[in-house]
């Protein structure tokens, strides 16, 4: 668990980050199959979009205090192309500033028309989805074997579509309040929340097995993957349960449902994160 305490400020970036992102995907889903959302819905939305611009500005400063020195956060463009971490973080900025201007032109009215907010929207969600991969991508190190396998990038994309659909199917209710969202995008958000609860628990029970199944020569893998089991057990559980509360309640009521399934899911990927660096265990330890 020396691991997991060690990573911690990436722990938090992959946990906010995946959820702000997953939000923006989520709300481009919504957009694009709610064509009759009326004006007045649509503005407020625009407002709330600043929830998960927040989420994601706060993983990137997470993501400065695991630098040695966050002063010389900087110097990243100096590696750019050759280090992963610093893809990862770049392909975050990038999707991140799409987010800013996506939101400053909806909020000064650019965006009123239909098909120019699918348009834009989707190239967000588009770049977001890329950074999420390239989460998952940049642990990919030949020298940790269990990193450098497609489940790391399996357990983000989950953790987007559950943390992310919950937190994005909040803030469009909260936006229709007259007209709650119901149908095809309500259809949509129950969806990608089950889809997103499932991935996440698979990709973590995956490399829960890979790293009880480890050998090493320096590491107690028995005594590490006991530490584990808990993370495991309260991951999987708190997982349903977030995934339960995106059919839970109507008006009001769900959008309250859908907070609380947020923050159940924040945790649930929080636990998620904490195994993946806990099986931290390379070839020559």
């Amino acid at each position: 668990m020396d691991a997991v305490i060690k990573e911690l400020p990436l722990a938090l970036f992959t946990t906010l980050a995946s959820v702000g992102i997953g939000a923006f995907v989520t709300m481009f889903v919504a957009i694009y199959v709610n064509k009759s959302m009326e004006a007045s819905g649509v503005k407020q939305l625009d407002k709330l979009t600043a929830v998960p611009l927040a989420f994601c500005v706060l993983a990137l400063i997470c993501a400065f205090f695991h630098l040695a020195s966050p002063m010389h956060a900087v110097n990243i463009v100096n590696t750019i192309g050759t280090s992963p971490m610093t893809n990862e973080i770049v392909a975050f900025c990038v999707f991140l500033v799409l987010a800013i201007v996506y939101w400053i032109v909806a909020l000064t009215g650019g965006l009123s028309k239909h098909g120019p907010r699918v348009v834009f929207s989707g190239i967000v969600a588009l770049a977001g989805l890329i950074s999420c991969i390239m989460m998952g991508l940049a642990y990919a190190l030949p020298a940790i074997p269990i990193w450098n396998s497609p489940w790391g990038t399996v357990q983000v994309l989950g953790a987007m579509l559950l943390g992310g659909t919950l937190l994005g199917g909040t803030i469009l209710n909260m936006s229709v309040k007259e007209t709650p969202l119901e149908g095809e995008a309500d259809g949509r958000i129950r969806l990608l929340a089950m889809l997103g609860a499932l991935v996440l628990v698979v990709g973590t029970a995956v490399l829960f097995g890979m790293g009880a199944g480890a050998k090493s020569a320096m590491i107690n893998v028995a005594a590490n993957t006991g530490t584990l089991i808990v993370p495991l057990i309260l991951t999987i559980a708190f997982s349903i349960v977030a995934a339960i509360t995106a059919f839970l309640g109507r008006g009001a009521k769900r959008t309250a449902w859908l907070a609380c399934g947020t923050i159940v899911a924040l945790i649930a990927i929080f636990l998620a994160r904490g195994i993946f660096y806990g099986v931290q265990i390379g070839i020559g330890l």
